[in-house]
């Protein structure tokens, strides 16, 4: 069945493929003018849509086959493990199972026993020979209802193929109605545990499972299960690594009908792709991980260099203002990431890191002098990435092999806000350490209102650095630092680096000065310079410390 699902989704691609292909060197170039004008390339530019409509629903149609035919192989798989299982039990046990699934219970010489232990023996010698019955038979039920529903849906796009070959290229709702449920439905039936639940239970559950179907799911699911906390690290790589072509086409597929600023964004996540891609395939060590990938607004991706789920030491980095899936990112973030596992690694080979980079929501955009609807000026997109930063760091204690990770949050820029937000929730940062770097503020006004004591707060804000500078609305507190009015209050609360602040302060080079209008324009070099081993001073060691388990040999420095 999984076979044949395969054979489907080959006939989809071909189709994906000649669809892009009719696009590009037939039906744009009339849509556009390049090539014809008039009411003839009118007409033409019209029926080659219509084609082009008919291809892309035979393409949703061969996928639909597709999805049906490998969730039924996975709903027996399901119900066969089940059943072997039982199987598998009852011979261990001595009992034996006739083809018909009754099970009967092995001779016991009861000469030398009492009639009354006799009597109980028999007794539950038939609980144990129905209990296993009831198994077997459970299992075939199931087989055999998976068979009936399956077989509804395959006629259903028989019937749909059946019409269309007619010349009725109708789409009927049912028919994706139904395709769009399946899936929830496979994983339903397999346990998974819905979208809120914690990624312990998720974890649980996968575990759970048979090596062969968990096996057959990242085949079929790479998208949903790659980006799944909960899901342990080496399968989730596997899961992404196999969706990543599909999105990249998907990606491609789009851009060749999009113009302006859609074309522009989705651009920027074709190169953000590709670039990660290329970082994958270098073989560098760490190994990297892709722990999450995805097309949701400016893009997602998380990447971990060494494997989260067998290191001693976990850090998180969340990257702040101006990041998204493009080029820059999977140079640079990654770069970063893997500079901190790899100074981490070298600082203390006693131990194991692992270092993530978690670009699981939307930063603050900026265009030159031209700041996005949901910029740095605002916590609206903190707020809502923070969630999804706290889930995933439970993910990461979840799957830890040893059950007790050191769990370091690394927030830059406006992710030092995210992560800031993600403390505030019900239970806390499930984080030992919190490094702070080139903050705006967090949203709060005390290292210890992080939740994590301050004694496990890390600092490090370059002089030059104008972001750690955004003033609040308050102008008199931010000329006067230390002065009557307080301590110093950047945006989002209280800087920082301020020694009002609290917590421990490291030292950071200086960085490039280019003033406030720097800020302004997007020009702060000073702001980039947290993890780069020849710009940054002692940060990189500093924060490499913290992340091994070793903060009390960070450089400190006075704070502001």
């Amino acid at each position: 069945m999984t076979g044949a699902g395969d054979s489907w989704a080959a006939l989809a691609d071909k189709i994906t493929t000649r669809a892009g292909e009719f696009g590009t060197y037939l039906h744009n170039p009339l849509v556009k003018g390049q090539v014809w004008g008039g009411h003839t390339a009118e007409t033409a530019a019209e029926r080659l849509g219509r084609i082009r409509w008919y291809m892309n629903i035979a393409k949703t149609e061969l996928d639909s086959v597709c999805t049906v035919l490998r969730a039924c192989g996975e709903e027996l798989l399901n119900q066969q493990a089940k059943l072997k299982t039982a199987l598998a039990d009852a011979s261990g046990a001595g009992y034996k199972v006739a083809d018909d699934g009754s099970v009967t219970a092995p001779t016991v010489d009861t000469a030398h026993m009492a009639p009354g232990d006799v009597g109980m023996m028999h007794r539950d010698q038939a609980a144990r020979a129905q209990e296993y019955a009831d198994r077997i038979a459970e299992a075939w039920r199931g087989a055999q209802a998976a068979d009936k529903e399956y077989a509804a849906k395959i006629k259903l796009f028989t019937a749909a193929a059946n019409r269309c070959a007619k010349g009725d290229w109708s789409h009927l709702a049912v028919e994706l109605a139904t395709v769009g449920a399946i899936e929830n439905e496979v994983l339903t039936h397999l346990g998974m545990p819905d979208a809120k639940a914690p990624a312990d239970a998720v974890h649980d559950w996968w575990t759970s499972l048979s090596p062969t179907l968990r096996g057959e799911l990242i085949e079929d699911y790479p998208q949903l299960l790659g980006n799944r906390d909960g899901i342990p690290a080496v399968d989730r790589d596997h899961a992404n690594r196999l969706y990543l072509p599909t999105l990249l086409d998907s990606l491609e597929t789009q851009y060749a009908a999009a113009s302006g600023d859609e074309a522009a964004a989705l651009k920027d996540k074709i190169e953000g792709v590709k670039g990660i891609q290329e970082q994958l395939e270098r073989g560098r060590k760490p190994h990297p991980y892709l722990l999450g990938l995805g097309e949701e607004g400016n893009g997602r991706a998380i990447v971990s260099y060494g494997n989260p789920d067998t290191s001693k030491n976990v850090s998180a980095y969340v990257p702040g203002l101006k990041t998204k899936l493009n080029e820059h990112f999977a140079v640079s973030d990654l770069k970063r990431a893997r500079e901190v596992a790899d100074t981490a690694n070298t600082l203390h080979p006693d131990t194991t890191t692992a270092s993530i980079v978690w670009l699981g929501y939307d930063a603050p955009q900026m265009n030159g002098l031209e700041w996005s609807s949901t910029d740095v000026m605002r916590d609206d997109d903190a707020k809502a990435g923070a969630p999804a930063y706290n889930d995933f760091l439970h993910g990461i204690r979840a799957t830890n092999e040893s059950g007790s990770p050191h769990v370091t949050a690394i927030g830059h820029s406006y992710g030092s806000l995210t992560v800031g937000q993600a403390t505030q929730l019900p239970g806390g940062l499930p984080a030992d350490d919190v490094v702070l770097v080139g903050s705006p503020g967090t949203g709060v006004d005390h290292a210890e209102d992080l939740g994590v004591g301050a004694d496990h707060v890390y600092v490090g804000a370059a002089e030059h650095d104008q972001v750690t500078n955004l003033p609040s609305g308050n102008v008199l507190r931010y000329a006067s630092p230390g002065s009557e009015y307080g301590p110093k209050v950047n945006w989002f609360g209280t800087d920082p680096a301020d020694d009002h602040f609290g917590g421990h302060h490291f030292s950071v080079a200086v960085g490039e000065d280019t003033g406030l209008w720097g800020l302004i324009t997007g020009d702060t070099p000073a702001h980039s310079i947290y993890f780069d081993k020849d710009d940054g001073g002692d940060s990189l060691s500093n924060i490499a410390n913290v992340v091994a388990g070793h903060g009390d040999e960070i450089t400190t420095t006075a704070p502001r």
